[in-house]
């Protein structure tokens, strides 16, 4: 199970909850069956059932037959919301999420090996790849006018990178 969210608040009467996902994406929402809740800091917790889910705000409201009334839904508020990790891995032809690629190996477009992707960062309008390189970390842009290809099976990155990118300041 992967940490995703969190429950932010009872929603209504009939103890439907509004869970707001960190990283704002939820294309995986439709093929969610079941879900784990835990109180935070806890290793385990307990699975409910999906009843029904819509989007809303920052997340999704979502009504589990398990939880049954405000009061009950009010005493699980803050609690820590996982899915099934499945949930969160491509198919062929869709978007990819990032953890899919960890410790692939970038390269240059003349193949020269760059280094493994080790994190994710942001600055707001992009997702940023954590490079380990010779020199240290360096923040790549991951754009679709960067990418040439990922190869799954190879386990690589292959990108086409401005002159001078990787000679900025490193992390």
């Amino acid at each position: 199970m992967k940490l995703v969210g969190k429950v932010k608040e009872a929603h209504g009467l009939k103890g439907e909850l509004y869970i707001f996902v960190f990283s704002g994406d939820i294309s995986w929402l439709k093929k969610m069956n079941e879900f784990e809740l835990r109180p935070k800091g806890a290793a385990q917790g307990k699975v409910y059932p999906v009843e029904k889910v819509k989007p809303f705000k920052k997340g999704f409201i979502l009504k589990t037959p398990g939880i049954g009334d405000r009061t009950l839904a009010e005493e699980i508020e803050g609690q820590d919301f996982y899915i099934s990790a499945d949930l969160l891995v491509s198919q062929p032809g869709e978007t990819i999420f990032l953890k899919e690629i960890l410790e692939f190996i970038v390269k240059d477009s003349q193949q020269n090996t760059i280094g493994p992707i080790k994190d994710f960062s942001s600055n707001g309008a992009q997702d940023l790849l954590v490079v380990a390189t010779a020199k240290g970390s360096v923040e790549i842009p991951f754009v679709e006018a960067f990418i040439k290809k990922i190869d799954f099976k190879h386990r690589t990155v292959v990108m086409d990178l401005p002159e001078g990118l990787l000679d900025l300041e490193s992390l």
